[in-house]
């Protein structure tokens, strides 16, 4: 084997080694590759969930607003109505016929226990003629009396103001759910 055969031989093997180192090169960096590939698929992977919970936090927080507002207006137009319904209320009571007013007058009297009574300036008449001395003149009330102790200290109410609030406040469930139902306020997301 001569010098020739020999360096041949050497450049041969060094030239296999280097298309192996290449080779090797390749496939570090194809596997790199990969790795980082799949890194980046992860993070859009965790980068979209992210985002995926946050719009969905955001949507269910607008819902949320949303919904408080609509209850909030649907309470505030349901107060109107009702208030809009006791003043009706209580405008019927101030116009209520000559005939029935007597009568409510005159059961009113009746159960009425205290040494003085007051009636408004419209029905004065009537409650004095009905209770002569008891009656001590007139208050600015729709209609009913009210009565009292001589010391003034103990006092019943039995005006009309008074029954209409007092029949109001006991039956507003009732009222409410007489005119507005069981309602359920605002509207459900099912986005994300």
């Amino acid at each position: 084997m001569g010098k020739s055969t020999v360096a041949d031989e050497v450049i041969k093997d060094a030239k296999k080694l280097a298309k192996n180192y290449e080779e090797q090169l390749v496939e570090k960096k194809k596997i790199k590759l990969q790795d980082i590939d799949y890194a980046i698929d992860k993070l859009k992977l965790k980068k979209q969930e992210y985002l995926k919970d946050k719009i969905s936090l955001l949507v269910k927080t607008d819902t949320s607003r949303t919904n408080l507002e609509i209850k909030r207006k649907r309470l505030k137009m349901e107060q109107d109505v009702l208030g809009e319904i006791f003043e009706n209320a209580r405008s019927k009571l101030d116009n209520v016929e000559l005939e029935k007013r007597n009568i409510i007058l005159k059961k009113l009297t009746s159960v009425a226990e205290l040494e003085y009574i007051f009636s408004n300036k419209k029905d004065e008449k009537y409650v004095r003629n009905l209770i002569g001395e008891k009656y001590k003149g007139n208050i600015n009330i729709l209609g009913g009396i009210s009565t009292g102790d001589s010391t003034g200290k103990i006092k019943e109410d039995f005006t009309f103001e008074s029954i209409l609030d007092y029949v109001f406040e006991n039956n507003l469930k009732e009222i409410r759910d007489i005119l507005f139902g069981d309602v359920e306020y605002g509207f459900k997301c099912s986005i994300l």
